[in-house]
């Protein structure tokens, strides 16, 4: 079927500042064109128009940083863990089908228990349930007795991690997860008893580069837990496409990934999330509360230093539902990014980070039709984000109160 979406304010993914009045054409699963209003002839015969007065356009948005098999409603981490595969696909699909429902269009899982991402993501290509088009980590890959070990693989020098890379590729998974850190988090049971987490360093750099030398020579692009500063610079010198976290980076950590052009995934949500969750002691809350600002101040020295940054919400942490990209986006402003830039972290600075900016991340003619309609103009509010009228994913139409298929 093909559509018109006729007069929106557009956010290409590319401007440094929205199109007035444009009339964005869509036949099958792409796009075919991108006009001033008015300026494309007249409508072909059977194609849906969607007024878009008032409205703005913007791509689908990639969250970069899920846990859709984890459950976000259960707090104990073990008991998430311990979930029957049936009872972890079925919370998965709930998740997948939110995230879409929320204007994510695509999005990449950063660890699953026992590569049930890897299920979804064959479940999504097939039209067996609706959700973004979704890059599969399958398990992660630490340290023996490291953070995340009860439900990844454990590695220990450069061979292992080399071979727990080969076995990731055969089990079918998109790209690689690292957990180079500990957490810098205790706010859940199941964590390593009497664990002292203050996100430090866990993999070295060589056994970061070894990883990211092998997975690159797979095609396959890798992903690093790495929340305290020394964590971070072992990632950004070893190599990693990405570094995930860095709650605890300090001046020197954010510059070392400026120097190797790592891209920042900064999942802003989590410590947003953290700081006030019900049940904690008030120990607890003063430390979420201390590791939320110092978050703020790692976020801060990345955006002022122009360190690239994409969107993640850790999607299935505790109380991190799916549907909280654009809360992401807007700490990304409340952090110092313009409204653009923190759109193009979740556009298409995401679809970069993934490999996918040929077919997604921006309107533009021949790109897949991934597009998010919402009322109101995002540069005054991004809150608007958190209310699409409707998502396009590949030419289909979704209504969010419903995600369902017209």
């Amino acid at each position: 079927m093909s559509h018109l979406f006729r007069g929106v304010r557009l956010i290409n993914g590319v401007a440094d500042a929205p199109l007035a009045e444009v009339d964005v054409f869509v036949e099958g699963e792409r796009i075919c064109s991108v006009l001033p209003h008015g300026t494309g002839g007249p409508v072909p015969e059977g194609v849906k128009v969607i007024d878009g007065s008032g409205k703005t356009l913007l791509p689908g948005l990639i969250d970069c940083h899920v846990h859709y098999t984890f459950d976000p409603a259960v707090a104990d981490f073990s008991a998430n863990m311990a979930r029957s595969d049936l009872d972890v696909a079925a919370s998965a699909t709930t998740q997948a089908r939110r995230a879409l429902g929320a204007g994510v269009t695509s999005a990449r899982s950063a660890g699953a228990q026992r590569n049930i991402d890897i299920w979804l993501r064959d479940a999504i290509n097939v039209g067996q349930t609706p959700g973004p088009r979704l890059q599969a980590a399958g398990l992660a890959i630490g340290i023996t007795g490291g953070h995340g070990h009860m439900f990844g693989i454990e590695a220990d020098g450069e061979v292992e991690f080399v071979r727990a890379v080969r076995r990731q590729v055969r089990d079918g998974a998109d790209v690689i997860k690292i957990i180079a850190s500990e957490a810098a988090m205790l706010t859940t049971t199941g964590l390593r008893p009497g664990a002292a987490v203050f996100g430090r360093a866990e993999m070295c750099e060589a056994e970061v580069h070894a990883v990211v030398e092998h997975a690159h020579r797979l095609e396959r692009r890798v992903l690093a837990h790495a929340q305290g500063s020394a964590a971070v610079i072992n990632a950004a010198r070893g190599g990693a496409d990405s570094v995930e976290h860095a709650f605890l980076a300090d001046e020197a950590a954010i510059e070392c990934l400026a120097e190797h052009s790592a891209t920042l995934v900064p999942t802003l949500v989590v410590t947003d999330v953290n700081r006030s969750m019900p049940g904690l002691s008030p120990v607890q809350r003063e430390r979420q509360g201390l590791i939320e600002r110092l978050h703020r101040a790692s976020c801060e020295r990345a955006i002022a230093l122009g360190v690239t940054m994409a969107t993640g919400t850790d999607t299935g942490e505790p109380g991190v539902t799916a549907d909280l990209l654009w809360r992401e986006i807007v700490l990304l402003h409340d952090h110092g990014a313009s409204a653009m830039d923190a759109v193009k972290a979740a556009t298409s600075n995401a679809a970069a980070l993934l490999g996918m900016d040929d077919s997604v991340g921006t309107i533009e003619p021949g790109k897949l039709a991934d597009l998010v309609l919402v009322s109101g103009d995002p540069m005054l509010d991004l809150a608007t984000l958190a209310h699409p009228e409707l998502v396009m994913q590949g030419g289909r139409v979704y209504r969010p109160e419903r995600v369902s298929d017209e």
